[in-house]
């Protein structure tokens, strides 16, 4: 965050800078997690593994933000956020049925800085949408205000929301294998 603060660019820019930055984080932090346990755990960029979806003769590559493989097995996305409202989840979720349609079995997280959402807005999206996403985790405790902006007001990270995540990246690896 001490990057964002420092940064004297349009909106536009921040949010890219910052979208970017979460991306990295995230890829970082699982890739690191099979680097420390000696596992076959990777973190792709899912803009890099594309999927191809068939319908009726039509073909669309699909992702997410980021993929998770564990001994070559794609396991679970990530869909990345600075902040989750309920446009960003309700698409989320969209991108998650997607997957879930097309064969792909799937754990689904999302990955946001900040929460935006109304609980109310949260569980009816998931009603709606099947329950689809596994898990959310926010990185910085309290709600987004668009009038005070995490970067400028120096938000601090909750180490234990971030030790939440990383256990989650624990957990999804010894479920898998205790299914493979």
């Amino acid at each position: 965050m001490e990057n964002w603060i420092k940064q004297k660019i349009t909106p536009g820019q921040m949010r890219n800078l910052r979208g970017e930055d979460i991306e990295n984080f995230v890829l970082e932090t699982i890739n690191l997690i099979g680097k420390r346990e000696k596992i076959n755990l990777e973190a792709k960029k899912g803009k890099f593994d594309k999927k191809k979806l068939e319908i009726n003769g039509i073909t669309k590559e699909h992702q997410v933000d980021i993929h998770i493989y564990l001994d070559n097995e794609f396991i679970a996305v990530i869909e990345c956020k600075n902040y989750l409202d309920s446009c960003y989840y309700t698409r989320a979720c969209d991108d998650f049925l997607l997957f879930k349609r097309f064969g792909y079995s799937l754990k689904n997280y999302v990955f946001s800085i900040e929460d935006s959402i109304k609980s109310e807005s949260k569980l009816f999206i998931d009603i709606v949408k099947e329950n689809i996403c596994n898990d959310i985790f926010y990185i910085v405790d309290g709600k987004r205000s668009s009038t005070k902006p995490l970067y400028q007001f120096k938000k601090k990270v909750n180490k234990k929301k971030l030790e939440c995540f990383v256990r989650s990246i624990y957990d999804l690896v010894n479920l898998s294998r205790a299914i493979s």
